[in-house]
């Protein structure tokens, strides 16, 4: 249950405009406290030094964020209330009088919510009351000028609040407003994202599909040819496949390309691609790697096939053809070497790693 002291933390305008007041506010007040000093008051112009030093202080510490807003705006009014309250009962003058009475109500109006505005009123109303209803003050005001300017007060209090209202009114419908289009373009990067996704992978083994991978070896090349950074890329492709799927049907050799491409992503880096390149053949590429370190890798996975993927006693085997970037080669060479290795490879008797730049 909310009680008359609760507050919203989100008040991002009142939040700017108490700043904006605290600024000029404290401009005013000690240039007030100068001219107080040398011509009317010294107990007045120390109250309005501090109330510019404790302005001051607010300022300092809501730009830094280390005080809440309700207790800075707490503490500005009540401070406020200082100067204002000596002036209705030493000051003779009923002009500075009035004119401080309706301000103070304006700014509580302004910087705290709606029940509390009314706590506010009756301390600082029922105080204004007491000293005018008594004579205690050094104005006399006549029982019409306190109806005259309690009216004007509730008035301007009245439109001010109303106004202050409207604006959260129109905030909360901004803030709720803003909050819809942020998951809305929060929906919209996850759907192009899982789009983008969808649109570079291959749906059966989860790998990179020829599109992706043929990107990511212009990069590779584009590199290559601006920082002469060496790069390798491997062609492989499974030995006999056509039997698996003739012999064990093709859910069998869809299980075979699956586990084909989980092996393939455990034996390279983060860093390099793994792609189906069409059908059962496969293709690695490996950023800043010669072709000795690429033959390594490949025999590693060639192994690992050969080792895990076993059909009714029948081991599933591959071949592979390697090869490394060179000064004078086109993609379209490179992709040629490889593959002529991979068909050496698979002509000598398959199940085997064979390198395009061997001599």
């Amino acid at each position: 249950m909310k009680t008359i002291m609760t507050w919203f933390e989100k008040w991002e305008i009142e939040k700017t405009v108490f700043r904006l007041m605290l600024k000029g506010v404290i401009v005013l007040a000690f240039i007030m406290a100068g001219f107080d000093w040398l011509f009317y008051s010294s107990t007045l112009a120390f109250l309005e030094l501090s109330f510019a030093c404790v302005s001051s202080a607010l300022l300092y510490f809501t730009l830094n964020n280390t005080l809440r807003y309700n207790f800075s705006a707490r503490t500005f009014i009540l401070a406020m209330a200082l100067p204002v309250s000596w002036n209705l009962l030493y000051n003779e003058s009923p002009i500075e009088s009035t004119v401080l009475f309706i301000f103070l109500p304006i700014i509580t109006g302004i910087l705290r919510p709606v029940k509390e505005v009314l706590l506010f009123s009756m301390l600082f109303g029922g105080s204004f009351l007491y000293i005018t209803m008594l004579g205690i003050g050094e104005v006399n005001f006549t029982y019409m000028e306190v109806f005259k300017l309690v009216s004007t007060q509730v008035l301007i209090s009245f439109f001010v609040i109303i106004y202050v209202q409207m604006n959260r009114r129109y905030q909360k419908v901004i803030m709720k407003q803003s909050k819809a289009l942020q998951d809305a373009n929060i929906n919209l990067e996850r759907l192009y994202k899982e789009k983008e996704a969808e649109a570079s992978t291959d749906s059966l083994t989860g790998l990179k599909n020829r599109a992706a991978l043929m990107t990511q070896l212009e990069y590779l090349y584009a590199r290559y040819k601006r920082q002469k950074e060496v790069f390798s890329l491997i062609i492989m492709d499974i030995d006999k496949f056509k039997y698996v799927n003739d012999n064990y049907g093709h859910q069998k050799g869809d299980e075979v390309l699956q586990n084909i491409a989980g092996i393939t992503l455990e034996c390279i880096r983060e860093v390099d691609t793994s792609a189906r390149y069409g059908g059962e053949e496969f293709v690695i590429l490996l950023p800043q790697t010669n072709r000795i370190s690429a033959m390594h890798i490949a025999e590693r996975i060639r192994e690992s096939i050969e080792y895990n993927i076993v059909i009714e006693g029948r081991h599933i085997t591959s071949s592979f053809g390697v090869v490394e970037i060179e000064e004078e080669y086109t993609i379209t060479d490179l992709i040629k070497k490889a593959d002529d290795a991979l068909y050496k490879a698979k002509g000598t008797g398959r199940n085997k790693v064979v390198c395009a730049q061997e001599e």
